[in-house]
C-alpha cells in the first residue's frame, strides 16, 4: 500500500469524509480535491488540492501521480460529462483503478437523478485502454431517513408516500465507505471491472417506526401521506424537481446483498444500529 496514493473528488460529504477516515486507519495516502479545503478531514496522511470538479487543467495536475481515484460527483449539472471528463483525465494521468460511486440500478431512464451515473457508467466502462473501473451501485441511504427528522422530533411521527409494509432498501454511507477502503488496499488486479449493488437492510417503514420507538423510549408512529405531498415537501426542501420526485416515488424491495459481508469483512449494518449510533439526530 506505501506505493499507491489515493485521489478523492467529493470528500467533505458524510461518505467521503467516512472514506478517508478509513483511508487512515489503513495507513493510506490520500489526496482530496475539494472546493473547500477547511472541510476536508486533517491528518498527516491527508493532502488537500483546492479545485473545482469543472476546472480540468487544475484537476489534471492533481491527479498526477496517483494510482487509484475514488469518483464521487452528486447533484451538480452535467453530472454524466463530468464524471467522464474527469475518468479520461485520471486514466491518461496513469491512474490504474476508479471506483465510481454511481447510483442504483433500475430501469432504463426511469428516473432523471439517476440516468446520469448510467450514462457516464457506461461511457467510462467504453473508454478504450483504460486502466480498471469499479462501480458501486448504493441503494437509499440510511442518512435520508433524517430529511423529515421534524416530524419525529416535534410530532412523534414518520412521514412517508409508502405503504405502511413496503419493503424499503438502505444502506449505511459508512458501509459504503468501507467497502470502497477496502477495495483501494485489496492488490489493484483482485476486483476487476466489477459492478457492486449495496444493499445492507431491507424494512418496512411500520418497523422504522418501531426502531425510533425503542430507540427513544417514547412512542413513534408511521404516517403515510399523498405523494403529492411527499413531493411538495422534499421540492421545496431541495429545488430540484429530480430529487423530490425519485425521493417521493422510489420503490424498490430487492434482497440484502448477499455479498456485501465479503466486500465489508464483517456483517453489514442494519437500520436500527445505524439510529442507534445516530440517535441524537432524532431527539
Amino acid at each position: 500500500m506505501s506505493s499507491e496514493r489515493i485521489f478523492v473528488t467529493g470528500g467533505t460529504g458524510k461518505t467521503g469524509v467516512s472514506l478517508i477516515q478509513e483511508l487512515i486507519k489503513r495507513n493510506a495516502q490520500v489526496t482530496v480535491y475539494a472546493r473547500s479545503p477547511e472541510k476536508v478531514v486533517k491528518h498527516p496522511n491527508v493532502t488537500v488540492v483546492q479545485g473545482d470538479i469543472t476546472d480540468l487543467a487544475s484537476f489534471e495536475k492533481a491527479i498526477a501521480g496517483h494510482t487509484r481515484f475514488f469518483l464521487l460527483v452528486i447533484g451538480v449539472p452535467d453530472t454524466d460529462k463530468i464524471k467522464i471528463n474527469l475518468a479520461q483525465k485520471a486514466y491518461a494521468a496513469g491512474v490504474k483503478q476508479i471506483i465510481d460511486l454511481a447510483a442504483l440500478r433500475v430501469p432504463w431512464r426511469s428516473h432523471p437523478l439517476v440516468h446520469p451515473h448510467e450514462k457516464s457508467e457506461q461511457a467510462i466502462y467504453d473508454i478504450p485502454n483504460r486502466g480498471y473501473y469499479i462501480t458501486l451501485r448504493p441503494t437509499n441511504f440510511m442518512t435520508n431517513t433524517a430529511y423529515r427528522v421534524e416530524t419525529v422530533k416535534y410530532q412523534d411521527t414518520i412521514i412517508d408516500a409508502a405503504e405502511p409494509d413496503d419493503l424499503q432498501e438502505w444502506i449505511s454511507p459508512e458501509d459504503i465507505a468501507e467497502v470502497a477502503a477496502n477495495i483501494f488496499i485489496d492488490p489493484v488486479e483482485k476486483h476487476s471491472d466489477a459492478a457492486y449493488e449495496l444493499i445492507g437492510d431491507l424494512i418496512t417503514p411500520t418497523r422504522r417506526a418501531e426502531i425510533l420507538t425503542k430507540a427513544l423510549g417514547r412512542p413513534i408512529t408511521y404516517k403515510q401521506i399523498p405523494v403529492q405531498k411527499m413531493y411538495d415537501l422534499y421540492l421545496e426542501q431541495f429545488k430540484s424537481h429530480d430529487i423530490a420526485y425519485y425521493l417521493a416515488t422510489s420503490r424498490r424491495s430487492n434482497p440484502v446483498y448477499r455479498g456485501l459481508p465479503i466486500l465489508l469483512r464483517r456483517e453489514s449494518e442494519n437500520y436500527e444500529s445505524w439510529v442507534a449510533r445516530n440517535i441524537a439526530t432524532f431527539q
